[in-house]
């Protein structure tokens, strides 16, 4: 039970965390969206079958709000609707390029807006606010969440590409030479794909995928990890080592005795997961045709 005191700071937190994001909906009101809007094509970025129900029930929108929202969209060229091969009924909503390029615009003015509030705080304060924000974060999540690991279905691929292609841009700001790259690979990855030495798991939380992981046999006795993808919600919450242990243990189980991933400098927590798990990086190379600075290595794990 918490105490008078305990909720008095919590709802004093949350007077801060309201401040915080007034400004944030501020700077997006300001390229001529809502903070809601913004959510709404982040959703709809993640998959190839979002519909207006699915939209409704993840974000707890008004069913009339939401309808005259994406007749907006629409309107706009954000988004275009086709109709579902099982039932004419269903439209499913994509986003259109210029729907990403505008969801990619307003991610980046927010992340501004967020780096903009911790300017005047030093370094080791911005470490320890973080620390404590992903704690809170994880306790919270950790009691209320339903988690799950399980094989992927077909419906799931859009997934994958869109979250590589939306999280590689707005946190890395990788270019569209390598949107056309994950395109690639995930769509060769599924034509190919042989469930006696391949595998892809995708991680739920509260029925919702929210991270991936792949195994790829890429020559005798060798396989290839790819696609390995969390959630910002769902990191450092042990999640990623989970992903790891169950592709590795399957690697073991098929008979590999190597293991190669490819990956970049910039991925700080996931190059930590792969050291934590064995790897060790054999080779880098500059990649500048997916952006400025950009290096590429090449990680590697004996079996």
């Amino acid at each position: 039970m918490l105490t008078p005191d305990q909720i008095a700071d919590i709802q004093g937190f949350h007077k801060v965390y309201q401040n915080l994001f007034k400004t944030v909906d501020a700077a997006i009101a300001e390229a001529g969206y809502s903070l809601t809007e913004k959510d709404v094509l982040l959703e709809i970025s993640k998959s190839e079958h979002c519909t207006a129900n699915i939209l409704i029930g993840q974000l707890g929108i008004d069913r009339s709000y939401m309808s005259r929202m994406l007749k907006q969209f629409e309107k706009n060229g954000l988004i275009w609707k086709t109709a579902s091969g099982a039932d004419s009924r269903i439209r499913y909503i994509h986003l259109t390029d210029f729907g990403r390029e505008e969801f990619n615009r307003l991610s980046d003015i927010q992340n501004r807006q967020i780096a903009h509030a911790f300017e005047k705080l030093s370094v080791e304060d911005v470490h320890a606010v973080c620390s404590a924000l992903v704690m809170t974060r994880n306790k919270l999540s950790d009691a209320n969440d339903v988690i799950t690991i399980r094989p992927f279905k077909q419906s799931d691929i859009e997934y994958v590409i869109s979250r590589h292609k939306t999280l590689y841009y707005a946190e890395r700001h990788l270019s569209g030479t390598f949107s056309a790259y994950v395109d690639e690979i995930v769509y060769d990855f599924v034509e190919r794909f042989q469930p006696e030495t391949d595998c892809l798991n995708i991680l739920e939380c509260n029925g919702v995928p929210a991270g991936s992981i792949a195994i790829k046999k890429a020559g005798e006795g060798t396989a290839q990890l790819r696609f390995f993808m969390l959630e910002p919600e769902m990191r450092r919450r042990g999640y990623g080592n989970r992903l790891m242990e169950m592709a590795l243990d399957f690697c073991r189980g098929r008979g590999y005795k190597k293991v190669f991933l490819l990956t970049i400098t910039a991925q700080v927590i996931a190059r930590h997961v792969y050291e934590t798990h064995g790897f060790y990086k054999v080779s880098s190379t500059g990649k500048p045709q997916w952006g400025e600075g950009v290096i590429e290595e090449c990680w590697e794990l004996e079996l």
